[in-house]
């Protein structure tokens, strides 16, 4: 295996964790809860109801063997959250990798806005988010649910299955299953309406809801409720003093040996690319320097009128950055990218129960959502543009040092007929994009009783997503070089293409742009941009039947099954734009697409009680499921195929006194390709990424990605074993925890490499990456030449593999007239969180940090502590969250690891990534006035004490977002009521 270096726990973090679990221990304790659920925010259903867990289909009460963790809403109220994924991205279990915040790394699957969960790091699309044990539309080509489309105002709670679970409910249940539970007993109206601002001024987030239910008859009871959210976002990355820092990564020059090939530093600049224009040296001029050998027509930019002067530049310099110089603020690579996505969302959903007899009640469930999302496609930026020596709108200067048809005429090497600029063309600007998701699904339900011991369920779902995204401004690339290229015509400059001799490739639209300094004219500007779309309609048919019950008794209890059977038809059509098809757009290309997928399937699962209420085994049982599902796949464009799987799990507690029990299940887990992998888009992007076939060297290149229709399904066996400690008595019982370890490796994983990657492989010997690399011609010297362009499409080639540990404390302690004292304490630790490729394993498990092109990491270890304080009708919540430290990148070593050379191309001056520790207050007031009427007041600040996110490079220029907000302080209030 690769050797990678990880910060693991320092002995002082080690220390910090044990302390607060001592203090967690001695301040404070969990509701009563079952052991199963093993959370502090639900209460336990009474002993006589019907309980099925999510972790399992059979209503045997809360004694399944899978981990199964619950999140209530007092949670939300707690922590003053507007939606539910805003809450369990802070459980230490998930990654916030699709979120507001998150854009950067969606904007190409086009998807603006969304708040759709990751369990593990493994990737949003292997977890399976079910609402009340079904399925729900997905919002995505990728098949996944987004939160936002669910009026978080009638949640219950979320129980989140950390462990596989497809044999009990299918495909995509890889890394867990999160079952959003829909109260749909509610009686009476409840209400709420908060904002918050960071102290900056921005992020602007109002949310209101409203929800009321009640008896209709004496047989039939309503829900309904609805909530809307506005958020203004926050904009670039300059929008915070500490990402003014600069803080990116620059790469050595070739032939350099006296700095590491990385360096993270800060007031790290573009040389190539100012927004004014640069005359740009060959690639040559780096090579073996630090700065570049510049010839007299090199490092010349221009004023706002054209006006040529020298660039300032800084030192060391290489073909993409310097440190220092001109151009503070002013980074092409990042303009006008979105920290946080403004969005606007609405979603409603009504509940209708009716009891046709005392043994049967029929359902009918109804969801409408909208979301509308804002951001940003990158700027286009070359920094080798041609332009040839008659172009008409070269500037002149009485300075001969900056004249520059006197410096290609006089060049010393013999006169040029064209010169290299570089710039990023902020005139032109971004191009925004705009998304409108609308997501509308009903559910008609039966459910009854067969006797004492048998009950039974059956539904069908129908739904459909219209999903459209509108990009504006956008380059199209050809345009952009033709105006580019001008020469002299009778009435002033015209392009190149309609001044010469071949007719073929004329362009009447064609209008010559002036591209030094400020200079381009409104007629120049609507030529080379265009508008590009993409639109798509998801629809998806559920048919599901379940039956469960006893079928003979055991001396220890019944033996309970579970039977049912499902189908399922998803089905994906979109459309795009003319020029998108061309994949002419220097991004945000959009592509037809067209799928199906048709699966049919059917389960059985059954637990067996072996022993109970004998000394030592107050509970030995065994729980084991299987699933056989066949998947008919189809497209407009693609030959059809079908796909059968087979998954399973098998699972036992052991309970030797009432206060401890153990559990562990093994389980073999699939996730089939789902359209978009398999039919969907294509992708054109541009990313920067270090060359070590050219020893190191920074470059921008164009990556192509997209779908596959020969994708397999992905395996994995899972494994978890763990205890739950639930003593009893009048101290010891008010306490609560849970100990899990588990082990997810997943083979044939789809996935992408990321540029990066194919980059290192193809050096390394891996013939197939570099297959994917189209480089320029190879220098005089046998150098290879500068990639060009990268194909990155998903491919059934990775193996990935995750191992940790999760923990959960509650206790409550009474404080007598002080009132009383709540204490919840989450921990993951990720041993492993290993990529295997053609070369071999990389380990992500402790990267904190995270660089375009490689796939996110996850911290090795997450603390999220949440200690209320209740007294009468106050309460006042604490939130705790920690980071713990670890490194910047699993393909570097730094000057603080083992293994460090200097001379190695993953070589870093640093690769080291402090740890952060986040502290949230709020507070709530309740003011009652009649039975089951009040009022809750409640104001908060989040980052209390103004934390800033690491200095590393990151998707958004500074700092990673998935892990670290980039909010800064910022407050909230709001009002809550009920009558």
């Amino acid at each position: 295996m690769q050797k990678t270096f990880r910060n693991r726990p320092s002995r002082a973090a080690c220390a910090s964790v044990s302390l607060l679990a001592i203090a967690l221990f001695t301040a404070a304790p969990a509701m009563a809860q079952d052991d199963a659920q093993a959370s502090g925010n639900a209460s336990p259903p009474a002993p006589t109801e019907e309980i099925i867990v999510t972790g399992s289909r059979l209503a045997t009460g809360f004694s399944a063997p899978t981990p199964v963790s619950v999140v209530g809403s007092a949670r939300l109220e707690e922590r003053g959250a507007a939606n539910i994924a805003d809450a369990l991205n802070e459980v230490p279990a998930f990654r916030a990798t699709n979120t507001p915040a998150a854009t950067e790394l969606r904007a190409a699957a086009g998807y603006v806005g969304g708040r759709i969960l990751d369990l593990r790091g493994l990737g949003a699309v292997r977890t399976l988010t079910l609402v009340d044990g079904k399925r729900f539309v997905p919002a995505t080509t990728e098949a996944t649910v987004d939160t936002n489309m669910i009026p978080s105002i009638l949640l219950d709670r979320a129980e989140v299955v950390t462990g596989g679970a497809s044999a009990a409910y299918g495909s995509d249940a890889v890394a867990g299953v999160v079952n959003l539970i829909i109260n749909k007993k509610l009686n009476g109206i409840k209400g709420s309406v908060q904002q918050g601002i960071s102290r900056y001024g921005d992020n602007s987030d109002f949310t209101a809801g409203l929800a009321g239910g009640g008896q209709i008859t004496d047989t039939v009871h309503l829900v309904i409720g609805g909530e809307y959210e506005k958020s203004r976002g926050i904009g670039e990355c300059v929008e915070r003093p500490w990402c003014r820092t600069e803080s990116l990564n620059f790469g050595r020059n070739p032939g350099v040996t006296d700095i590491p090939a990385n360096n993270i530093l800060q007031h790290i600049r573009p040389s190539t690319v100012p927004f004014n224009g640069v005359t740009t040296p060959p690639s040559s001029a780096y090579t073996g320097r630090n700065s570049p050998v510049m010839r007299p027509i090199d490092g010349i930019t221009f004023n706002d009128d054209g006006t040529p002067r020298r660039f300032q530049y800084g030192s060391p310099v290489n073909s993409l950055y310097m440190v220092g110089g001109e151009g503070q603020d002013e980074n092409a690579y990042f303009a006008g990218l979105d920290m946080i996505a403004p969005t606007e969302r609405y979603a409603v959903m009504g509940n209708l129960d009716w009891d046709v007899t005392p043994d049967i009640t029929a359902s009918i469930s109804m969801n409408y959502g909208h979301l509308k999302g804002h951001y940003n496609a990158i700027e286009y930026r070359n920094p080798a543009l041609t332009i040839h020596a008659d172009n008409p709108f070269i500037p002149r200067s009485d300075d001969p040092t900056l004249d520059i048809p006197t410096l290609l005429a006089n060049n010393p090497d013999g006169p040029l007929d064209s010169f290299q600029l570089g710039r990023g063309f902020d005139d032109i600007g971004p191009a925004p994009i705009t998304t409108r998701d609308n997501v509308f699904r009903t559910v008609v339900s039966l459910e009854g009783k067969l006797g004492k011991n048998w009950s039974w369920d059956a539904y069908y779902q129908y739904g459909h997503n219209s999903f459209k995204s509108v990009t504006t401004n956008a380059v199209v690339t050809s345009r952009l070089l033709n105006a580019i290229d001008a020469v002299s015509g009778a009435n002033g400059p015209v392009c190149r293409i309609n001044a010469d001799s071949n007719p073929a490739n004329d362009d009447p639209n064609c209008v010559a742009l002036n591209p030094f300094g400020q200079q381009i004219s409104q007629a120049a500007h609507d030529y080379v941009v265009d508008t590009a779309f993409q639109t798509n309609k998801t629809t998806e048919h559920v048919l599901a039947g379940n039956l469960r019950g006893n079928l003979f008794a055991l001396p220890a209890g019944p033996v309970a099954v579970a039977v049912g059977g499902e189908f399922r038809s998803d089905k994906v059509n979109g459309d795009t734009d003319a020029l998108s098809r061309q994949l002419a757009f220097y991004t945000a290309s959009g592509s037809a697409i067209s799928g199906k997928i048709d699966v049919t399937e059917g389960y059985v699962e059954a637990e067996v009680p072996i022993l109970a209420d004998q000394r030592f085994f107050q509970e030995l049982s065994l729980n084991g499921a299987v699933r056989r599902t066949h998947y008919k796949r189809s497209s407009e464009f693609f030959p059809s195929s079908t796909v059968n799987v087979t998954t399973w799990k098998v699972g036992g507690v052991w309970e030797p006194v009432s206060a401890v029990r153990f559990r562990a299940t093994r389980s073999r887990d699939i996730r089939a390709p789902n359209v978009s992998e398999l039919f969907g888009p294509t992708t054109v992007l541009s990313g920067i990424l270090t060359d070590p076939a050219r020893d190191g060297e920074q470059t921008v290149a164009v990556v192509n990605g997209g779908s596959n229709p020969a994708l397999q399904p992905e395996v994995a066996d899972t494994f978890t074993v763990g205890v739950v400690l639930k003593p009893e008595g009048p101290f010891l019982g008010r306490f609560r925890a849970s100990v899990d370890y588990y082990d997810i490796k997943i083979k044939h994983a789809i996935s992408t490499l990321g540029q990066q990657n194919i980059a290192t492989r193809c050096y390394q010997g891996d013939a197939v990456s570099c297959s994917l690399i189209t480089r320029g011609p190879d220098e005089a010297d046998g150098t290879p030449g500068p990639i060009l362009r990268i194909v990155d499409t998903l491919q059934n080639v990775n193996e990935l593999i995750t191992r940790g540990i999760d923990a959960e404390i509650n206790y409550r302690q009474p404080l007598g007239k002080l009132g009383s004292a709540d204490v919840r304490l989450l921990a993951t630790y990720v041993k492993d969180l290993i990529t295997v490729d053609a070369i071999g394993p990389t380990d992500r498990a402790g990267q904190t940090g995270l660089r375009a092109g490689t796939p996110p990491g996850i911290p090795d270890l997450t603390l999220d502590g949440m200690v209320t304080w209740n007294y009468d009708q106050f309460s006042f919540t604490t939130h705790v969250r920690y980071i713990n430290s670890g490194f910047y990148n699993a393909a570097f070593v730094g000057a603080e690891q083992d293994g460090y050379d200097i001379l190695a191309n993953n070589s870093s001056n640093t690769n080291h990534v402090g740890a952060k520790t986040y502290v949230d207050i709020l507070a709530q007031y309740r003011v009652d006035y009649g039975p089951n009427h009040q009022f809750t007041f409640f104001a908060g600040i989040d980052n209390l004490f103004d934390v800033d996110p690491p200095l590393i490079p990151g998707a958004h220029g500074t700092g990673n977002n998935l892990l670290f907000s980039p909010i800064g302080q910022a407050f909230k209030a709001g009002v809550r009521f009920t009558y």
